[in-house]
């Protein structure tokens, strides 16, 4: 009897911690509200980004995800001295992993609006950008904004692009100088939402879309792209429909972490890390 006690004693702890296990990895860790001392204490800064939005993150050759934003994500972490984990996912699901506590912060060159900061909070504005048009090059008939009206309109789903062709209130219409509610874009007839700017482009390209509404950067690296490989089949109109900014998104209230992260880009630009970049993804320091 005393061996067979012995032995269910083994038994019940075996299982206890076999339990104590599993219960631990089911336990998740809330992101959003870390701090810079507490993402040290977990030693790691976790990214969430979307690699389809050229220079600021895509795919090398390799596989391994590139460009602006994972190169001052780099530079963040070894500020911290921690290492770095970047979340490959659709730009959709970017905000809402930051909103959700599931990553630090999102860095895919997240417009900051004041729709999107209803949700998490930004860091400083870290580079400017324009929504511009992109139609293949012998359109003759669309040549500025309001030419869109009754067209299919390609874009990226969940970019300021997507809002605008959408028609949202909040970013589609302007008041003029007789305060009046104006557009300032046609309505398109359709629009056609995708997982990436390149896919979107590809509609123009092969006819399914009259037009795509895209970042300017991304549009100029990604029509550039496959013009060299088709001919110069797409061009980018010199008239932007909206001009906004970039910034690094975080948890809700992340105080701390919006305090660190506004005073280390400070300190990357002081350093002139930030024009190395700049220059190294832009072909510019400005």
């Amino acid at each position: 009897m005393k061996k067979k006690f012995v032995l269910l004693t083994v038994v019940a702890i075996v299982a206890a911690l076999s339990l104590s296990v599993a219960l631990a990895g089911c336990t998740t860790v809330d992101m959003s509200k870390a701090g810079p001392e507490e993402i040290k204490a977990y030693g790691k800064l976790v990214v969430a980004t979307s690699p389809d939005f050229p220079p600021f993150e895509s795919l090398d050759d390799a596989g391994n995800i590139i460009g602006w934003d994972i190169d001052v994500a780099k530079a963040l972490a070894e500020k911290l001295g921690v290492e770095l984990e970047i979340r490959s996912m659709e730009f959709d699901a970017v905000l809402s992993s930051v909103a959700a506590g599931k990553v630090h912060m999102g860095m895919a060159g997240i417009s900051n609006t004041a729709k999107r900061d209803e949700s998490v909070d930004f860091s400083m504005n870290v580079f400017d950008s324009s929504q511009m048009i992109i139609v293949r090059a012998d359109n003759t008939s669309i040549n500025g904004p309001m030419d869109l009206a009754g067209k299919t309109v390609a874009v990226q789903s969940g970019t300021i692009g997507n809002w605008l062709a959408d028609m949202d209130e909040d970013y589609a219409y302007e008041t003029n100088d007789a305060d009046e509610t104006v557009a300032i874009l046609g309505q398109p007839a359709t629009v056609t939402k995708l997982s990436s700017g390149m896919m979107a482009i590809q509609q123009v390209k092969n006819g399914q879309a009259d037009a795509v509404i895209l970042d300017k950067l991304p549009a100029q690296t990604i029509v550039e792209s496959l013009n060299k490989e088709g001919g110069a089949q797409l061009k980018i109109l010199e008239t932007s429909v909206y001009d906004d900014a970039y910034a690094f998104a975080i948890g809700e209230g992340n105080s701390s972490l919006k305090a660190w992260i506004d005073q280390a880009l400070a300190e990357l630009e002081k350093d002139g890390i930030i024009d190395e970049l700049n220059a190294k993804w832009f072909g510019s320091e400005e």
